[in-house]
């Protein structure tokens, strides 16, 4: 019985670790912060957090700070974060990257079918912005 026991505690604490360790110290510290992205006459603000347990990044955008904030989950793909499109919330293919510590926020817009389902065009233009992390979680 105390055997099972062990065996059974053991089993737990190793998925519990497992769960605790599901996005790389590495991407949360490359991406975990505040971003803001300055123009002549604006900002805008993005902030992304990492939850234990989770696979995916919390992608708060606080914009500039005039309308509610946006939130979504960015997926970790190839040490990237990804947002797909959802339609009629955020009609683009989201993609950011960190890069000599500088947040490469790229877009492009996708169109919808008669179902609602995203259909990507073809050649269509990636805007890209660049980010400056203000600050590191």
């Amino acid at each position: 019985m105390k055997t099972h026991l062990a065996v059974i505690i053991v089993l737990l604490s190793n998925i519990t670790v497992f769960a605790q360790t599901l996005v790389s110290p590495q991407i949360k510290a490359d991406f975990e912060g505040t971003w803001v992205y300055k123009r002549k006459h604006y900002s805008s603000t993005i902030i992304l957090k990492f939850e234990k347990g989770k696979d995916y990044a919390n992608f708060i955008d606080v914009g500039t700070g005039e309308a509610p904030e946006e939130r979504f989950r960015a997926q970790i793909k190839n040490g990237k974060l990804v947002i797909p499109p959802y339609y009629h919330r955020n009609d683009s293919k989201i993609e950011m990257e960190v890069i000599k510590s500088k947040l490469y926020f790229r877009q492009q817009l996708v169109l919808w079918d008669k179902n609602n389902n995203p259909v990507e065009i073809e050649n269509a233009p990636v805007i890209v912005k660049i980010f400056k992390r203000v600050n590191k979680k």
